[in-house]
């Protein structure tokens, strides 16, 4: 591939005067033209068979940096030139002084490319937008009688996040999670267990990111924790370790202050019919729960739930199915 040392010191020191001046203006195109503001679709402008004396022809400027749905448009400042990209995507063919190309940039990387008759070499860069970071504060989850868990979506759009819930039993919160850092430009889940709360009490919080573009916050959310006691609080999660004979049944229970019995129930319809042991669990808080079972018909789609009771009464969690291998 051939070099791009035109802006190298090696190279600028041994240009005449004029030369070097000329190169100092277009190092500063570089930097004005090559980023252009990534809140919108822009155009950057390049030119193409600009000759300088020592130096032959250039793209001016060499390399610019843009962000993904920007274009790239070359104008030919002298004829018998090309802009040519080394893995193919775009070839404009020799063109006259005065002619255009456009490319858009789709997506993120580096694309270097050349002129096929000339010693000509440029570089275009797309990098993700930046700003500051995007989010949601979204409803909390696992909500027990001393415990919860905030969640909310976060964009750290392209910068290093650390993001925060606030929290607390009025809209002036008083309350934060330690802080936690994202990076990327994509939307993702993230979340915070939070404890010592009160029983019966609504709680208000909302999710705070910062980067270096800038401070966004989410919108206020509530959530109302569960009496010190009552029915248990049951999920049947999805079945684990599945073969041809045997499984693994999962759930999730807060036995919500009182000594809770708890199983699940499967079969190979929603009658179920058959049940695993009964095991005691205590607390208010949410735990995991599991139970294995074998002896199963292969190639079987079974049902199955978890049930769990205490003083208060019986909860059933939903019926979900696994297949035999």
């Amino acid at each position: 591939m051939k070099s791009l040392k035109f802006f190298g010191l090696g190279l600028a020191t041994t240009l005449p005067t004029g030369a070097w001046h000329l190169v100092l203006l277009l190092a500063t195109a570089v930097s004005l033209i090559g980023h252009p503001k990534p809140a919108s679709a822009a155009t950057v402008y390049v030119r193409v068979g600009v000759h300088i004396p020592a130096a032959g022809f250039l793209f001016v400027p060499s390399l610019v940096t843009i962000h993904p749905g920007d274009q790239v448009q070359w104008t030919w400042a002298s004829s018998g030139h090309s802009t040519t990209s080394d893995n193919g995507i775009w070839d404009s063919g020799i063109r006259g002084e005065g002619a255009t190309f456009t490319h858009t940039f789709d997506s993120v990387g580096t694309f270097t490319y050349h002129c096929i008759r000339e010693s000509e070499v440029g570089q275009v860069i797309v990098t993700p937008p930046t700003g500051p970071p995007i989010l949601t504060t979204n409803p909390a989850g696992f909500i027990a009688s001393f415990s919860a868990i905030l969640k909310g979506a976060l964009n750290p759009h392209g910068l290093s996040t650390t993001f925060h819930f606030q929290y607390g039993t009025t809209a002036s919160y008083g309350l934060t999670t330690a802080p936690q850092t994202q990076t990327g430009d994509t939307f993702r889940p993230v979340s915070a267990n939070i404890n010592s709360l009160a029983a019966n009490s609504t709680y208000h919080f909302r999710i705070v990111a910062s980067n270096t573009a800038g401070t966004t916050f989410g919108s206020d959310t509530t959530f109302t924790t569960l009496p010190m006691t009552g029915f248990p609080v049951v999920t049947t999660n999805p079945a684990t370790n599945v073969t041809a004979s045997s499984a693994r049944l999962n759930g999730t229970l807060d036995p919500h202050g009182l000594s809770t019995t708890v199983y699940f129930q499967y079969g190979t319809t929603t009658s179920y019919g058959s049940r695993t042991p009964n095991h005691i669990i205590t607390g208010s808080n949410y735990q995991n729960v599991f139970a294995g079972i074998s002896e199963l018909t292969i190639g079987t789609t079974f049902h199955f739930r978890i049930v769990a009771t205490n003083t208060v009464g019986t909860r059933y969690g939903t019926d979900r199915t696994f297949t035999t291998q």
